[in-house]
């Protein structure tokens, strides 16, 4: 049989084959799987200096306990993440289902050790980064993270809503190793570094639509939701840094937790 004679369809399986749906059935059964592995890949390379392989590259730095257990809960994440999208192209639900309720525990337990970690941060002396950058960094990525997870379980019998709701919540992670991976690349932070860094967490989800755009025709609106949340925090994180009553609220915290 020709290529040409493949396009026909399957009065039994509904099942359309041809050359012209080849990569368009590639792009729908891995692009979760794909993205999965992509954020392992740079999460590791972003915190491999500071965490994963700290003792090649600062031998004698210490890293405080509460730091440690962040690193591994967030890592847990990670690998979590991806090996729940490898069950499901390999058809494991119910394990699926099992790690889900795991995962949903894990996700509770990195918002509690991000609020450790920022007052960890505020205590150091000189604050690295400064009081008002940090909480604003953290607390509005945590609580969009929080919204699209928690809307994720909500949603989790809606598979289409749920995969798109968890995978745009683990884009969102992105921000902090690429940041890292500039940093090392530029020697410094600034304005200009922190911009580039927000729009290359955009660039993924830009990926995510142009793979609904080529498999579905049209995006779906978990990732419309989820990225008008992002926006509206990487918005709201830069307008309000620098706004007085915003600094003065942080250094209020660093001085209650100093």
């Amino acid at each position: 049989m020709g290529l040409e004679d493949r396009s026909l369809v399957s009065r039994d399986s509904k099942v359309v084959v041809g050359p012209d749906l080849g990569f368009k059935s590639v792009v729908g059964r891995y692009l979760f799987v794909t993205m999965g592995s992509t954020v392992a890949v740079i999460v590791f390379a972003g915190f491999a200096p500071s965490f994963y392989l700290r003792a090649a590259f600062r031998p004698d730095g210490n890293i405080s306990i509460l730091l440690q257990i962040k690193g591994v809960v967030f890592s847990a994440w990670i690998i979590l993440f991806l090996v729940q999208t490898i069950l499901i192209r390999r058809g494991s639900r119910t394990l699926h289902q099992r790690l889900g309720w795991l995962a949903a525990a894990i996700a509770v337990a990195m918002v509690g050790l991000v609020v450790g970690a920022t007052f960890e941060e505020m205590r150091r002396v000189p604050p690295t980064p400064p009081a008002p950058f940090a909480l604003a960094f953290n607390s509005f990525d945590t609580a969009v993270f929080a919204i699209l997870v928690s809307s994720a379980i909500c949603l989790r019998k809606h598979a289409e809503w749920h995969k798109r709701l968890l995978l745009s919540a683990t884009l969102i992670l992105l921000a902090a190793p690429i940041l890292r991976l500039l940093i090392l690349l530029n020697g410094d932070v600034s304005h200009d570094l922190l911009v580039f860094d927000v729009l290359l967490v955009d660039l993924f989800f830009l990926v995510c639509f142009a793979a609904d755009l080529l498999t579905r025709r049209k995006i779906h609106p978990a990732f419309l939701c989820a990225f008008a949340l992002l926006v509206a925090d990487q918005v709201t994180t830069f307008s309000i840094m620098a706004w007085p009553p915003w600094v003065d609220f942080a250094n209020a915290i660093q001085r209650f937790v100093s």
